[in-house]
């Protein structure tokens, strides 16, 4: 029996660095105390029968064959110094000494930097290794971690790494890890992973890992809840509350320009995310795609090798054997935000919440004769900047809702998708809507950064008033085939366009402006004022399980984007209708901005409705204020303008901090202008605002001044150095107002 009697840590203030800074160590076996020490610049690692285990005072295990407590390098250092713990306290930080069974550099293997007693069977040298296998058994502890620059293949293996990981947005506690422009091959392997934030594989900065027929398997562990409380960092243990779901553990994160390739695999996560990227490169940089999976069947649930007679949510044959996937849990099953594109074909999807999430930027992807499923809503998107959703000859199961763009007051977000002789079916019951919605578009209840674990409703769509300030139109094209599902636009805060296009196609379902409130699972109203909880453990039942019958999350996060519409007049959410050799079979009353038909008879209804319209054009003709019927439908042209009040906000969100705040232009002489500015910004999760300010033709800026923040000129490089100025909330300050005054130009 070993026993650990004691250690010495380099750092100690955090769970975390006691596990992985150990200098030193007191240890008893056969009866007899040693002391075993750290060269300099070294860290020791605890090795049991060929698995590592962790190095902690207190713990035990039974040695079969033999131990070593090796020290090791450490070649690689990360942590607090990274975004978003800028300015994290000390308690709240971790610092990341990374320990590794096999560490290339260059192509080199580094062995003063790797723990080779980690690796069993097969054969492992520095271009490759095949039919080895490879356990960690203690937390946040590398498998094999790739380079600068290094090619590698890995054939036949398996990967197994149970224990809490470190941080899945820097591939601490990853099984496969490549990094700064390495590449690595897996073919014909098995890689499972236990313990939040522990990704099974990890890719970064101009790197590419190519998957072909394996395994991925990463599993959530039910920490006590004084395990799961002591995390650090805290931020990054649990998926982000604004989502909308809960969950612990991403399979891949793909980070900056990275790439991920799967062919024919198999990728499971049991909560929160399979196939994920995170703080991406834009496509447009780049010119790469962040994910691009063909043949993989990929999900939120569990899985097993498939059992004659049991019934599966799916199954898939991976290098011979069958495996049957169950869909449960919590998450969604792939990510992509900050401009990245992923592209997807042939692939199955099935998800207990969302199949994607898009976030930030001119984020797209494409599913290519795909089958997807989700029990919530099939798609959302957030913060994004114009990205795209293109199916083509692809079915998607969903109940709630196709596809839910977040936009408005809290964080503005213009999205597009396109299907193309693609289905929607809605199945199951939802309790928001009766038709199913193929899209909506609504006010943003991102309740802010990571750390934010609790949202307060407050809809308030009746005190809204007419503005000019406006966010980019938002698009949906329907084409070639038959599309069933309601259309909704209910942003009251801004002013935003919902265009939707019907080309070739029929659409069966009401479209119209919407006035939106929250309701829970069961279909009622949640009064403004209610908070929402993430889940974050539960004392009383020592458990950090979501999902449990007693002291479980209790569904608060599922609230967030639960919304049920009521159609209402237009007041600064216009829907425009395009139909084009197309067929709309409406099913209730509605009210659009401009409706426009090659031919009335394309507009069909089975019992009576009334659409009431800004503006009517049929075969090019545009119609008169007045009232047109066509069988069962009532078109009612009143082109009344709506009413609208400049409240010169040019621009305003919220911070990762959840610090508000607004531009407002006023001219000299004191009139609100909010069209006279442009503001091009972002959101940092260092809690800043970076931004210029672009004035319209005929516009000059003359001055602008700040309250509860303090602008300065920007310093940043890398993706912020093209923002001119940075707004940084002053300590304690929870609103931030930027005054902009402009004048006419001297002609």
């Amino acid at each position: 029996m070993l026993k650990i009697i004691n250690t010495t840590t380099e750092n100690d203030y955090t769970t975390t660095a006691l596990a992985s800074t150990v200098v030193s160590a007191v240890y008893s076996a056969d009866g007899e105390e040693k002391t075993v020490n750290a060269g300099r610049g070294e860290t020791l690692v605890l090795v049991v029968d060929g698995v590592q285990k962790d190095l902690l005072p207190g713990k035990e295990y039974e040695v079969r064959e033999s131990f070593v407590i090796k020290s090791v390098k450490i070649c690689r250092i990360g942590g607090p110094k990274a975004a978003p713990w800028i300015g994290a306290k000390e308690e709240e930080k971790a610092t990341y000494y990374f320990r590794q069974a096999l560490l290339l550099d260059h192509g080199k293997i580094v062995e003063d930097g790797s723990v080779r007693e980690v690796i069993r069977g097969g054969t492992c040298d520095e271009t490759k290794a095949e039919g080895i296998t490879l356990e960690a058994g203690g937390a946040h502890f590398n498998g094999i971690l790739a380079d600068n620059g290094t090619k590698y293949t890995i054939r036949n293996s398996r990967f197994y790494a149970c224990g809490d990981g470190g941080d899945d947005l820097a591939g601490w506690g990853a099984a496969i890890m490549a990094d700064n422009q390495s590449e690595i091959d897996i073919n014909d392997s098995w890689i499972e992973t236990e313990g939040a934030i522990r990704c099974a594989v990890y890719v970064d900065n101009t790197s590419i890992v190519n998957v072909e027929n394996t395994v991925i398997y990463t599993k959530e562990t039910q920490d006590t809840f004084e395990e799961f409380a002591n995390l650090v960092p805290g931020m990054m243990k649990r998926v982000p509350f604004a989502l909308g779901m809960e969950g612990t553990v991403r399979s891949l994160n793909v980070m900056a320009d990275g790439q991920g390739r799967f062919k024919n695999c198999m990728v499971v996560s049991t909560g929160w995310g399979a196939l994920s990227t995170d703080s991406g490169t834009s496509y447009d940089i780049c010119g790469t795609y962040a994910l691009d999976v063909e043949d993989t069947l990929s999900g939120i649930g569990t899985m097993e090798t498939a059992q004659e007679g049991k019934e599966y949510t799916a199954t898939k044959i991976v290098n011979g054997v069958k495996y049957g996937f169950t869909v449960g849990g919590s998450g969604y099953v792939t990510y992509a935000d900050s401009g990245v594109h992923n592209r997807y074909k042939n692939v199955e999807f099935y998800a207990p919440d969302y199949i994607q999430v898009m976030g930030s930027g001119r984020t797209g992807s494409s599913y290519i004769d795909s089958y997807l499923s989700s029990q919530h809503t099939a798609f959302m998107t957030q913060q994004t900047g114009g990205g795209t959703f293109d199916f083509i000859n692809t079915t998607i199961d969903t109940v709630d809702a196709l596809l839910q763009i977040k936009s408005g007051a809290a964080n503005t977000g213009f999205s597009n998708i396109i299907l193309d002789n693609s289905r929607v079916r809605f199945s199951g019951t939802s309790t928001r809507t009766e038709d199913g919605i193929l899209v909506e578009l609504v006010e943003s209840d991102d309740a802010g950064n990571p750390g934010i674990t609790t949202y307060t409703i407050d809809d308030h769509p009746e005190k809204a008033q007419g503005t000019r300030s406006e966010v980019a139109d938002c698009n949906a094209v329907f084409k070639n085939g038959s599309y069933r599902g309601d259309i909704y636009n209910s942003i009251y805060n801004y002013k935003q366009t919902l265009n939707v296009v019907v080309e070739n196609a029929s659409l069966t379902g009401r479209v119209s402006s919407t006035t939106a409130v929250h309701v829970d699972l069961e279909g009622n109203i949640v009064p403004n004022g209610t908070v929402l909880n993430a889940f974050m453990g539960s004392r009383e039942y020592d458990h950090v399980n979501y999902l449990a019958e007693k002291g479980g999350m209790g569904n608060d996060a599922k609230i967030i984007g639960r919304f049920c519409h009521t159609a209402a007049p237009i007041l600064n959410n216009p829907v425009n209708v395009t139909l084009k050799d197309s067929v709309w079979s409406i099913t209730g009353s509605g009210y659009i901005n401009h409706l426009t038909v090659d031919t009335l008879d394309e507009l069909q209804a089975s019992a009576a409705v009334t659409i009431t319209v800004k503006a009517l054009t049929a075969g090019g003709k545009a119609y008169e204020d007045g009232t047109y019927t066509e069988g069962n439908v009532a078109i009612v042209v009143d082109s009344t303008p709506v009413e609208v009040i400049d409240n010169g906000v040019a621009d305003a969100g919220q911070t990762y901090g959840n610090v508000v705040y607004a531009f407002i232009v006023e001219t000299e002489e004191g009139e609100k202008n909010s069209q006279a500015v442009d503001v091009k910004r972002q959101n940092y999760i260092d809690g800043n605002l970076y931004f210029r300010l672009v004035p319209a033709e005929g516009f000059e800026i003359v001055s602008f001044s700040s309250k509860g923040g303090k602008i300065e000129e920007n310093r940043a490089e890398g993706e912020l150095a093209g923002y001119e100025y940075v707004l940084s909330p002053d300590e304690g300050s929870q609103e931030m107002h930027a005054a902009i005054v402009v004048k006419e130009k001297d002609t």
